[in-house]
């Protein structure tokens, strides 16, 4: 199953989508990988005002590929974050088109831009704590950053 994050840009708007549609754009090492690097090649095009992130049918991001994860040591975790990491630090305006499912990694990934955007498809969902997992990845961080110390936790 190849990944990849497809890059158009027009009027100075770069959209960067996820595809890995067989996992539901599931963020692995390689598809991470390759989203901090698309962010990066996007700042660094002065061409580039802003960067729009969303991810090809039939979801936005369903999360951290778990098969991937079960072992995951945390010099792994941090490779699969960076992804995220690259958007949360971005000094361009990031905006989320969320056009599916936002679960877990892929809601840190839509809580990682400055503006989401929710198609009629859109769906968020932490489940970190539905899977025994801790809310790795910055959520707890950016999702009191997003929606303010009173909004509810996982």
């Amino acid at each position: 199953m190849a990944t990849d994050v497809h890059t158009t840009t027009t009027d100075g708007v770069a959209v960067l989508t996820l595809s890995y549609p067989e996992r539901r754009n599931a963020l692995n090492i390689e598809l991470s990988a390759k989203l901090a690097d698309a962010v990066r090649a996007a700042t660094t095009d002065e061409g580039v005002g802003a960067i729009v992130v969303t991810g090809e049918d039939p979801a936005f991001c369903a999360g951290g590929d778990l098969a991937e994860l079960a072992t995951a040591d945390p010099a792994t975790l941090h490779t699969v974050y960076a992804g995220f990491l690259a958007v949360a630090e971005c000094p361009l305006p990031t905006i989320a088109a969320v056009n599916g499912a936002a679960v877990g990694a892929g809601l840190n990934l839509a809580l990682a831009c400055d503006l989401r955007l929710a198609g009629p498809r859109a769906r968020f969902e932490s489940r970190f704590l539905q899977l025994g997992l801790h809310p790795g990845g910055g959520y707890t961080w950016m999702v009191q950053r997003v929606l303010g110390a009173q909004a509810p936790r996982p």
